[in-house]
């Protein structure tokens, strides 16, 4: 859940603004109201204010800038940096798990036009967390939604999964929550479960778990063969694996650990949770007469 990802190394904004404005449409001290834009941008950590809709300019340059990420589409002026942001990540930073399609405006195109082309308010994403966040930022601070370039939440230890088994059905329900860490203010507490909200990861999460056990189910049954200790070392160690190649707060990581410390599902009832067929309820083929 909400992956931090590397800046583009080599970003100057001044040459990216001349590739894109080359007939003096955009004037040099246009220009460079802009870089001073994009700095102070940086200095907030992309946070939605005023200051970033930059009133007072002429009409005009909010069109042009508007219109300018049409330059950035494949096959255009700017399209090298399509290219190179898409290029940072292979899974959408924001649910984690699906593919990279699009570029998201982390402030809203819309409401801050003069942002439009600049490398750090573009984030790659999956095309579904682009279209379904809000359109406009919330008037509430503790609803900003994060920077995956500028603000990094790796030091905390924050997404749980909670496993509980029905015990009339043996159904396996899996639910994902912000655990409030040493350290951690309560603005960012709240944006981080805001998070989980605006881009309706608990729903996005319940599909994928399903996918991801059926992968594990065989490994699970060797696992067993040890009893429910045998099935936990399985899960903790999966867990410390998926938290080295994804991070501590993957969905991943939280799924195996939450599943580690479920004692019904680790005493035997994965079998049923995941619909897998028991040992003693598979029927062996007909031998072929010779």
């Amino acid at each position: 859940m909400m992956w931090n990802l590397p800046r583009l190394k080599e970003f100057d904004a001044r040459a990216h603004l001349d590739t894109a404005f080359q007939n003096g449409e955009v004037t040099e001290a246009e220009k460079d109201f802009l870089v001073d834009l994009y700095k102070q941008y940086e200095e907030g950590l992309g946070r939605p204010s005023a200051a970033m809709e930059a009133t007072g300019q002429r009409a005009e340059l909010y069109t042009l800038l508007h219109d300018a990420y049409s330059l950035v589409q494949d096959g255009r002026r700017l399209r090298r940096l399509r290219a190179d942001i898409k290029n940072l990540a292979d899974y959408c930073p924001y649910c984690g798990f699906a593919p990279i399609s699009d570029l998201d405006h982390h402030l809203q195109r819309g409401r801050y036009k003069l942002l439009s082309i600049f490398a750090l308010n573009l984030v790659p994403c999956c095309h579904p967390c682009n279209t379904g966040k809000r359109k406009s930022p919330s008037d509430n601070a503790s609803e900003h939604q994060l920077h995956t370039y500028l603000e990094s939440v790796a030091k905390f230890d924050f997404l749980r999964a909670n496993v509980v088994l029905d015990p009339e059905s043996g159904g396996l329900d899996v639910s994902f929550s912000i655990e409030h860490q040493d350290g951690m203010d309560d603005e960012l507490f709240s944006r981080l479960k805001e998070h989980l909200v605006e881009f309706d990861l608990r729903k996005k999460y319940a599909k994928q778990v399903n996918i991801h056990l059926s992968e594990h189910e065989f490994s699970f049954s060797m696992a067993y063969e040890g009893g429910s200790e045998g099935l936990k070392r399985y899960l903790r160690g999966t867990a410390n694996g998926h938290l080295k190649n994804f991070g501590v707060n993957d969905w991943r990581t939280a799924l195996f650990r939450g599943l580690a410390v479920c004692d019904s599902f680790c005493d035997g009832g994965f079998v049923k949770a995941l619909g897998m067929i028991s040992s003693s309820e598979i029927i062996a083929p007909p031998v072929a007469a010779i």
